[in-house]
């Protein structure tokens, strides 16, 4: 098959759709001389003149209107296809490995914000209960944890604090104490196993329960606790909409810090989507400064209506 000589075909739709050497040569960067030339090419190419010279201007032949007919719509395809994809070459994009209950009821409904300042920022979510190894997973930019870190051979910092509260469906018991919960099944996560002891630990209770019901993620924690099969340890910024949607309330007044917080980690040495990982890493402390705020605040009014 003959190559098609593109740079000719260019110059042709150019000049059909203009009716003009001179006007149709600055679009596309030649001289006119070099742009009568390339109609010169094409016209050998298909063997048949595709333009009638006029005194003022050009005029299709029947063979060029045809020609033009069938090419234009292709070349219009042609470009829009090549600008797509120089404008995804230049857009940013992060790649996210996070837990997807943290995913579903904390980032998303709060990601839009971030793509509304930073457009030419793409942000690509791969939810995952494991633990993902950054550096066995080099298409992945980033990850956010929740544990105490840091990592080994990860670059990684907090940016947000785990408050928790034990939670239960609307029609189980007040607690008084602590303690109380003891008499009851606790709900927890096979990755997660230890938030229960550290919950206790910071309640005060010695030795904490190591047993109870495990499941795969938070989600179906919540799920289970909200239909009454036990209770859960709320984190703050996962439980949030089983609270405000009244699937599931809290069964103490106050959450209590955990020892962990959900760290921004990355490998150290980066590369050349820097830029975008700088501005979703100032994005995601402002958010997070902003939720730990509005969480103060309820926080401070439901011990104030204790008190």
């Amino acid at each position: 098959m003959r190559r098609l000589p593109l740079g000719a075909m260019e110059a042709f739709v150019a000049v059909a759709r203009c009716g003009s050497l001179a006007e149709a040569a600055p679009g596309i960067g030649l001289t006119v001389p070099a742009l009568s030339r390339r109609i010169g090419q094409i016209e050998a190419h298909l063997g048949t003149p595709l333009f009638r010279r006029l005194p003022r201007g050009l005029a299709l032949t029947e063979a060029g209107a045809a020609y033009h007919a069938a090419l234009a719509p292709a070349w219009e395809a042609l470009q829009q296809a090549t600008e797509a994809a120089r404008h995804r070459a230049q857009r940013q994009a992060i790649r996210l490995s996070v837990m997807p209950s943290f995913a579903a009821n904390w980032l998303m409904p709060r990601l839009a914000g971030f793509q509304t300042r930073h457009g030419d920022i793409e942000v690509e979510i791969e939810t995952s209960a494991a633990l993902v190894e950054l550096r066995a997973r080099p298409e992945l930019d980033c990850a956010i944890r929740l544990g105490h870190g840091p990592w080994p051979g990860l670059a990684s910092e907090p940016f947000l604090p785990v408050h928790a509260v034990p939670v239960a469906g609307p029609g189980f018991p007040d607690m008084r104490r602590p303690q109380d919960l003891l008499r009851h099944p606790l709900i927890g996560t096979h990755h997660q196993a230890e938030f229960w002891q550290d919950w206790f630990a910071a309640a005060g209770v010695a030795p904490a329960p190591a047993g109870g019901r495990r499941f795969d993620n938070l989600q179906l924690v919540y799920e289970a606790a909200a239909a009454g099969m036990g209770v859960a340890l709320g984190l703050d910024s996962v439980v949030q909409p089983y609270l405000a949607g009244g699937r599931l309330r809290p069964l103490l007044p106050a959450p209590l810090r955990l020892s962990r917080q959900f760290h921004l980690v990355s490998r150290p040495g980066r590369g050349p989507r820097d830029r975008g990982l700088a501005a979703f890493r100032e994005w995601l402390r402002e958010e997070a400064g902003a939720f730990a705020a509005s969480a103060g605040l309820a926080r401070g009014a439901s011990l104030g209506a204790e008190n």
